[in-house]
């Protein structure tokens, strides 16, 4: 069992995913829970050619919810089921990429009135029939149906895409049926206490949406090169790779100084992006100093590589890091101004970057970091971190509250003399904000 988070500081007990894989290639339900900041709700999910009418019933009497029964687009195009007008439902997000895609309702023609648990269990099972056709179905029947967006968990993070995963992991054809959890005690979705009740009283496993992605990825081949040149830059010649990533709509980039085969373990930095720093030179973060320290101490020994990945303001996206900043600007620190646009403190994941590693054919490096936890991932991937090399900026006025929050909050190894300026430092730091000015000179 992974001892993980979910919604803010509860901790949640999760199985792990091939347990829950298992379950369904025996027939059995499993429990899916989402992240806290999109729908923040737990569905039964079972795989469709293997339900059972006393599975619809349980689903019914237990969840509560909306019985629905998503599948891929090739299983939506063999049964000629298309959206039924506005295709898109109730979703966390103000577009498509988000919100659910429903499709026409159907009913199996031997299926009576289409509404009792063995009519219903009788239409989902021939939806997962690999031979059925169109004329099988009525039309605006009473079981709803999903479309998964092609490339699933890592498309949309959604149950409807973690539902088809599961059962194509599972051996199944990819169609499943799912039902939200609504609490029993109240209005409103089960909690994380309820979910894992419902787990233990039915011997159910439970699982998150986080971790199927994190499943995926760290089992699927999913950077591709794209284009690779060389550029000099005033740290030395580097070469430029840019790679594709299947399903996500992402260009990371590989920055590589030398033949990283002739260092035993080079030096390598994996850096989010930071438009207000990388680009700005911001003094509200240290990313700038950090990414140009990175390149000059790689430059320097003349091998080692910066992965650059785009997961601006730690993962939420320019515009809500901006939004961040408005908060901070009324006294919330950078954690709490996270956590009050419903983020958590960190969503940055580098499964992607370490893939790009092993790419590059590397196997051990020096990773220059204050975050230890940057390295947690490294041994699941055969990549092993040898030394954490600190890459400290000069103090700065400006970020010293910024610094001791990461710090304070999030572990980071900061010492305090790259948080306070000294007075001399201060005297450089305002000399630093002149000639970055956009006035003038003279």
């Amino acid at each position: 069992m992974n001892d993980l988070s979910h919604q803010s500081d509860d901790p949640m007990q999760f199985n792990t995913i091939d347990e829950a894989v298992d379950a369904l290639s025996r027939g059995m339900m499993v429990i899916v829970v989402d992240a806290a900041e999109r729908e923040n709700e737990g569905d039964f999910i079972c795989a469709a050619e293997s339900i059972t009418a006393e599975q619809v019933d349980f689903m019914l009497r237990h969840g509560s919810g909306v019985l629905c029964v998503p599948m891929a687009e090739e299983v939506a195009d063999q049964l000629q089921l298309s959206p039924p007008g506005d295709a898109f439902g109730p979703g966390p997000g103000p577009g498509p990429q988000t919100r659910t895609n429903f499709l026409t309702p159907v009913d199996h023609i031997h299926a009576g009135t289409g509404v009792s648990a063995a009519n219903r269990a009788m239409t989902i099972r021939a939806m997962a029939e690999p031979d059925s056709q169109p004329k099988d179905f009525v039309r605006w029947g009473h079981t709803d149906t999903l479309l998964a967006k092609p490339g699933g968990v890592l498309r949309r993070a959604g149950h409807t895409e973690a539902t088809v995963d599961l059962v194509r992991m599972a051996g199944c054809r990819p169609v499943g049926c799912l039902i939200e959890i609504l609490s029993q005690h109240g209005d409103g979705m089960a909690d994380g206490a309820e979910l894992r009740q419902i787990a233990s009283q039915f011997g159910m496993p439970i699982i998150s949406i986080e971790d199927l992605i994190r499943h995926r990825r760290m089992r699927e081949r999913l950077v591709e090169r794209e284009v690779e040149v060389p550029i000099v830059t005033r740290f030395g010649p580097t070469r430029v790779i840019a790679y594709s990533v299947d399903h996500e709509d992402q260009q990371p980039m590989a920055i590589v100084w030398g033949q990283l085969s002739s260092a035993e373990a080079p030096l390598v930095r994996m850096h989010s992006s930071c438009f207000t720093g990388d680009v700005l030179e911001s003094l509200r973060c240290d990313c700038g100093d950090q990414l140009h320290l990175a390149m000059e101490m790689i430059g320097q020994e003349g091998v080692g590589a910066v992965i650059y990945l785009p997961q601006e303001g730690r993962g939420i996206g320019l515009v809500a890091k901006l939004k961040a900043y408005q908060l901070q600007d009324q006294g919330f620190d950078t954690v709490e101004a996270n956590h009050k646009l419903g983020f958590k403190a960190d969503m940055r994941d580098y499964m992607i970057g370490l893939q790009i590693l092993k790419d590059l054919g590397l196997s051990q490096i020096r990773l220059l970091t204050n975050n230890p936890d940057k390295a947690d991932a490294f041994p699941a991937w055969d990549l092993r971190v040898v030394e954490q090399v600190p890459i400290v900026a000069a103090p700065e006025a400006h970020r010293a509250a910024y610094l001791a929050t990461k710090r304070e909050k999030m572990g980071h190894t900061i010492p305090e003399s790259a948080i306070t300026p000294k007075a001399a430092d201060d005297t450089a730091s305002a000399d630093e904000s002149t000639r970055h000015s956009l006035q003038p000179e003279g």
